[in-house]
């Protein structure tokens, strides 16, 4: 089964729902995103994995590789391997999001400015 692991920050939180860390998967990451209004992420990347982000609820900003594109409920991207990234909630309220990864151990390094 695996245990759920919750990783809080200053602009949201992260459930950890399957990985190698929570003990379920040997091949692949999934996880619950809420990002408060008007917060991002860190800028940051992955670079043994691809990241699928789906907007379950609200209006959030991608920025990939210096490219931004809107996402509203029922939108999804594909950031590569590799990819620098950010997910901004464009909107009023929590943005509730999913997102899977292509590794159970994902690598992540920030992007510093």
């Amino acid at each position: 089964m695996g245990v759920p692991i919750r990783q809080e920050f200053p602009w949201g939180v992260i459930e950890w729902l399957a990985s190698a860390e929570a003990g379920n998967a040997r091949e692949l990451s999934l996880a619950r995103l809420s990002i408060s209004p008007g917060r991002s992420t860190d800028m940051h990347r992955h670079t043994n994995c691809e990241e699928s982000i789906y907007v379950e609820r609200g209006r959030v900003q991608c920025t990939v590789s210096g490219a931004t594109c809107g996402l509203t409920d029922g939108g999804q991207l594909v950031v590569p391997r590799g990819a620098t990234h950010a997910i901004r909630n464009a909107g009023t309220e929590p943005a509730r999001l999913i997102l899977s990864y292509s590794s159970a151990a994902r690598e992540f390094e920030l992007n510093n400015p």
